[in-house]
């Protein structure tokens, strides 16, 4: 009760004080006109402009921070809940800053209200720890609070309003409004209906605002109110976050310029200590909100469950569960290509973690097939039904976005399905969430040649290179079922980013694969055929493995011991020590790498007299089996590069198995010496 009225007072208030200006310019200066409660923001802003104007910033900055300095400062003493001794309490509004721009006007509000022992911590993601997301491309700030809403708006349908009852406020740059990421995540919290999401935004200081005027039209046809307020107008701006507390869907406030005379000038309203630090409106009001949080949780039934998934802990014996629903899922699908088994295991997954999050881009779907691929829909925890699958369309640019918000928000497990060629949109968002180090599930079908008619376009060349060349981020190609439900649990267990799986739709047509040799998947490679004395060492991932293994068997026939490796995740291969490598990949013999992308960085596993057979151009709009033999990737095309290697290195050569009409392909020629 005493949160309730604490929390309620300022938005009557606001109410009855948005009458209270007049236009008549004889009537007296706007100080006049303030209650209590105004001339304390009053003061905290004036004490903030002192901070900004004390910092050596660009001008059209300083105008820009000032002209926000009021509004955020509303916004701080009255309505957000932040307690600066904790700052990072489950229950705290979000806070949201983006852009580097912004952030001094952050850090005037840390001093204000905060305690002098933080003043020397840096205002860094990682650091600070009330900086919610690192500073990234124009956008990816406001993705990342849609996605930050969708969370609280899932958690509260499980817990309740008395353990899930906070909001995310974004003090975006104009820049943010103009890029697609955002407009795309805009769009996605329009049809989510995340009326606890609200932007505080500024038109830029130059004379041309019309971009930003189009902007707020397309939040508004995305589903949102768009408020304009007096950035200078304290009974304007206190009505509105009254409003805005009142909305029923995400709200943008334009903070256009003061052009009243109202705008409080601040000259006669000296900062006050009492006003700042501990003693600030703003960590009263938290402190006293948390404390209220903390009686209610430690009352809550799922007080214990909460907890553990706000740490990002495991459900007791979740490995037996984990093992035995995914060899049910695995028995039970349809097919038995990587994507079948890949998307079986994540069946397996949302039936034993309730905090999983799905979120589906229609792109995901099977590409012999005109449905979409067969999710999890829903989950019962309790009473409540967990939707544990959102559909959001084509936008997966701000779907990826959403999935960093999810997870900086804590408490559940973001996971997203969607097709291979669409993580190039996908691409700034995965990096910040690589930047970040931020747990986050990424399961991309449609992995390999066979893509129809689609043409060369949809043919993945360089994505899997690049990918590889990211920091932080865990790539998982599988080459059977099996493999596949060993690198869910490499996935699940890789820490510090996220972790991505790439599924192909297409079942192996060169028979069963054996059990490994020497190794396990999970340490990201392993040997699938042993050889003693070997004299060929062909290395594969995904569905390549299998015509590694076939190959094989044809160099036997010529007496070339070949011996068969399969690494489904270079990331946790290259973490393995130095004796596993070299007795998985052997120091001796011919290496060759056998996959259907680029041979970008494989240079790395094959040493400098290594073959390469791939594709490294892009191909055209034919089936599965014209296209692997179009690019070489063959049986046949695989043997005779070898035993041309090895005859020209003096080995004996037997019998050619080249096809008179079988293409040639290139050998790339790796530049770094072996591992």
């Amino acid at each position: 009760m005493i949160k309730t009225c604490r929390q309620d007072r300022p938005v009557t208030e606001g109410r009855r004080m948005a009458t209270v200006p007049s236009t008549d310019p004889t009537d007296p200066p706007a100080e006049a006109h303030l209650s209590a409660q105004q001339s304390a923001v009053a003061r905290m802003s004036r004490a903030a402009r002192l901070l900004l104007n004390a910092e050596p910033l660009p001008p059209h900055s300083r105008t820009l921070l000032n002209r926000m300095c009021l509004p955020v400062t509303a916004l701080w003493c009255r309505v957000l809940r932040f307690d600066p001794s904790a700052p990072n309490w489950p229950d705290r509004d979000r806070f949201v800053v983006p852009s580097t721009t912004m952030l001094p006007l952050l850090r005037a509000m840390l001093r204000l209200t905060g305690s002098a022992t933080d003043a020397g911590i840096p205002l860094e993601y990682g650091r600070h720890p009330a900086v919610e997301v690192a500073p990234g491309p124009a956008g990816q700030g406001v993705a990342a609070a849609v996605g930050m809403a969708f969370a609280e708006q899932t958690l509260a349908r499980r817990f309740g309003r008395s353990l899930v009852n906070h909001r995310t406020w974004v003090l975006a740059h104009d820049t943010d409004l103009a890029t697609g990421v955002a407009m795309e995540a805009a769009q996605l919290a329009g049809r989510f209906g995340l009326d606890r999401l609200a932007l505080l935004v500024s038109p830029p200081a130059g004379p041309d605002s019309s971009d930003f005027t189009d902007s707020l039209t397309r939040f508004s046809a995305s589903g949102w109110t768009v408020r304009r307020v007096d950035a200078g107008n304290a009974a304007a701006i206190s009505s509105t976050l009254a409003a805005t507390l009142r909305a029923r869907k995400p709200t943008l406030i334009a903070c256009m310029p003061s052009d009243t005379g109202h705008a409080l000038q601040g000259s006669s309203l000296p900062a006050e200590e009492e006003l700042t630090g501990p003693w600030s409106p703003t960590a009263r009001r938290g402190a006293t909100t948390r404390r209220s949080w903390l009686r209610r949780f430690a009352r809550h039934r799922l007080r214990r469950v909460f907890e553990r998934e706000v740490h990002g802990l495991r459900p007791a014996l979740f490995d037996e569960d984990w093992n035995r629903a995914s060899r049910w899922h695995m028995r039970a699908a349809t097919g038995h290509s990587t994507q079948d088994a890949g998307l079986a295991g994540l069946r397996a997954l949302s039936e034993i973690l309730p905090e999983l999050t799905c979120l589906t881009a229609s792109s995901a779907y099977r590409l012999d097939q005109s449905s979409p691929v067969a999710l999890p829909s829903t989950a019962q925890t309790g009473t409540s039904i967990l939707s544990t699958e959102q559909p959001c369309g084509i936008q997966e640019h701000g779907m990826a976005g959403m999935l960093n918000g999810i997870a900086l928000h804590g408490g559940l497990l973001p996971c997203c399905a969607a097709s291979m060629m669409t993580v190039d949109r996908m691409r700034s968002a995965l990096r910040m969430a690589a930047l970040m180090r931020r747990k986050v599930l990424y399961l991309l079908t449609g992995d390999g040649l066979a893509l129809g008619d689609g043409g060369g376009g949809w043919q993945p060349v360089e994505q899997l290179a690049s990918l590889r060349a990211m920091p932080h981020l865990a790539v998982f190609r599988p080459c059977d079922a099996r493999e596949t439900s060993a690198c869910w649990d490499a996935a699940l267990n890789w820490q510090g980013g996220p972790a991505m799986l790439l599924l192909c739709p297409y079942e192996n047509r060169h028979g069963p694969l054996p059990s490994p040799a020497f190794g396990t998947p999970s340490r990201g490679g392993y040997l699938v055929k042993q050889e003693d004395a070997r004299q060929v060492t062909l290395i594969a991932s995904g569905p390549e493995v299998a015509i590694a293994l076939k190959a094989s068997h044809h160099l036997a026939r010529q007496d070339i011991r070949a011996a068969v490796v399969s690494i489904p995740c270079w990331e946790l291969f290259a973490e393995q020590p130095a004796s596993y490598r070299k007795t998985v990949l052997s120091t001796s013999g011919l290496r060759v790498g056998i996959e259907a992308a680029s041979g970008f960085g494989w240079e790395r596993w094959l040493g400098e007299e290594g073959v390469f057979v791939g594709m490294d151009d892009f191909g055209t709009s034919a089936p599965a089996n014209a296209l692997y033999e179009r690019f070489g990737i063959t049986v046949e095309a695989i043997c005779e590069k070898v035993l041309t290697r090895l005859f020209t290195s003096g080995a004996e050569r037997g019998s050619s198995l080249r096809t008179p009409d079988q293409p040639r392909t290139r050998v790339r020629g790796p530049l770094t010496t072996r591992p």
